[in-house]
């Protein structure tokens, strides 16, 4: 059944596009924001090759939040300059992996680590990242060594996996077996699954389009051996419930939902699945 489900995903045929956050723009601003007090903030900083949303709190509270900027306003700020330039107390930093293994924790030594390090094919300007999924997992994954230029000027810089927040958001909300917690980024999912509270599955894939999408979250179905009727998907990231991707989705498994999850301070104007992965960087500070 699941197989023929797979298979119906790709030939079903819809023509939407999803409502992507490909153009920059500043979603909030609070009245509060001042970057007199930017030592008393911090910035919260994800991105990818070509992209990067911001977020500007202080404590847990949202001050100022835009996304779909060019990563090359990190390289030579311009329409971002007082942003990017303040002095933060803390400046928090996910990068997106081009591609990423675990390792168990028992098996974390320097040897093991290189040798999984060999299973992402790591290129000549890509460098690898080691740090803790969870108690018992190593994420080690590659980044371009060009995204790590530049954000290098940014002072009191955390870096850490893009997901890492959102994976630790999810972990504490209690996530059920039967439950996939799916992230939408650009042009990229990230997908996890728990069993007994004890993380199964987590990976991420690159798509185009709905059917991509469904196809991957069937593909995890598939994985863990969960009947995609009895599957219920928990989205963040990019996506309403009137867009098609969403949609599409409700027509394969058996519940959707937007994740609700909520990790700091929001006005009501704020969607919490839209800045979840974003502000759950908060949770990774050290």
């Amino acid at each position: 059944m699941l197989n023929s489900m797979l298979t119906y995903v790709i030939q079903k045929k819809y023509y939407f596009c999803l409502n992507c956050m490909s153009e920059n723009k500043t979603h909030y601003t609070s009245d509060d924001f001042s970057l007199s007090r930017a030592n008393t903030y911090s910035l919260l900083l994800q991105a990818d090759v070509n992209h990067f949303d911001y977020a500007v709190l202080q404590d847990k509270q949202l001050l100022h939040w835009g996304t779909g900027f060019s990563t090359d306003e990190l390289r030579d700020p311009s329409d971002l300059r007082d942003i990017l330039t303040a002095n933060y107390k803390k400046v928090l930093i996910g990068l997106k992996a081009d591609a990423l293994t675990l390792l168990p924790a028992a098996l974390y030594e320097q040897a093991h680590i290189a040798d999984a390090a060999r299973l992402l094919d790591v290129k000549d300007n890509e460098k690898v990242l080691v740090e803790p999924l969870d108690e018992v997992n190593y994420n080690i994954y590659k980044v371009d060594e060009a995204l790590l230029y530049a954000v290098k000027d940014l002072d009191n810089r955390q870096i850490t996996h893009a997901d890492m927040g959102w994976i630790k958001a999810v972990s504490a909300n209690y996530p059920t077996n039967t439950s996939l917690y799916v992230h939408v980024g650009y042009e990229c999912v990230s997908v996890l699954n728990y069993h007994y509270s004890k993380l199964r599955f987590y990976n991420c894939f690159s798509f185009k389009n709905h059917e991509e999408l469904a196809y991957f979250c069937a593909l995890v179905c598939k994985e863990i051996d969960l009947e995609p009727s009895k599957a219920r998907l928990y989205i963040s990231g990019d996506m309403n419930t009137t867009d098609g991707y969403f949609t599409y989705l409700k027509a394969f498994f058996g519940e959707v939902n937007l994740n609700s999850a909520s990790v700091i301070n929001l006005p009501a104007t704020v969607a919490a699945h839209q800045i979840l992965s974003l502000a759950a960087l908060s949770l990774c500070a050290s």
